[in-house]
């Protein structure tokens, strides 16, 4: 694994439930956390700038790693899941989401990690605007 460690699994994941679940080959649950990584970039990448926070080596945030080891934990069980995941690793994933959401939004914030910053410097979020208006109203 290239972001998150087993011990950022067993922090979500009881170990034996993590061993019993699953029964995963180093290279399956290196698979797995690349997807889920590309998913966390799709949240974030309009914010942060991914290819520093994921290059090598990489910069963690608890925040990230937390997010990205329940979408791991979720997945993992999903895969080996004869017919439903338990609702508690659902709600690992929804809340998992909803913390790269916050981030996307920008109201949870990644400190320390290298944000997106314009020409003149500033890291500020662009700003949409409608040009259809006959006034020019944002």
């Amino acid at each position: 694994m290239r972001y998150i460690t087993r011990e950022d699994l067993i922090e979500i994941i009881q170990e034996r439930f993590l061993d019993e679940s699953v029964q995963l080959s180093d290279a399956v649950l290196d698979g797995i956390e690349e997807k889920t990584i590309q998913f966390a970039i799709s949240y974030i990448s309009g914010r942060y700038r991914t290819d520093a926070i994921f290059g090598t080596p990489p910069m963690r945030h608890d925040l990230l790693v937390q997010a990205i080891a329940m979408i791991v934990v979720y997945r993992s069980v999903r895969r080996n899941a004869a017919r439903k995941v338990p609702d508690d690793y659902t709600d690992i994933y929804k809340e998992a989401k909803d913390i790269l959401s916050n981030i996307q939004k920008g109201s949870q914030q990644l400190k320390g990690l290298p944000e997106i910053v314009g020409q003149d410097g500033t890291s500020a979020s662009l700003m949409f605007g409608n040009n259809t208006n006959k006034d020019f109203f944002i």
